[in-house]
């Protein structure tokens, strides 16, 4: 009975730090760009107007995009 309710106690921290592990991942993601700049403006664009960027946003990411470098978004949790 001891050595069931440790493996159980074990199964659950093992469970626990592998669903958690994601949560603690700091890196930034960046791409290769793979289309043209002024499609990435206009996806930009639309993706303001829908709502999905608010202008501070939208303002830095098309800086990134004309700037040449790859745009480097945070994640949502990091807000």
């Amino acid at each position: 009975m001891k050595q069931a309710a440790l493996l159980m106690i074990a199964a659950v921290l093992v469970a626990g730090g592998l669903s958690g592990c994601a949560m603690f991942n700091r890196g930034m993601m960046t791409y290769t760009r793979t289309t043209t700049m002024g499609k990435e403006l206009v996806d930009l664009k639309d993706a303001k107007d829908k709502g999905a960027l608010t202008d501070e946003e939208y303002t830095k990411a098309k800086k990134a995009i004309l700037d040449g470098g790859p745009v480097q978004v945070e994640p949502p949790c990091k807000k």
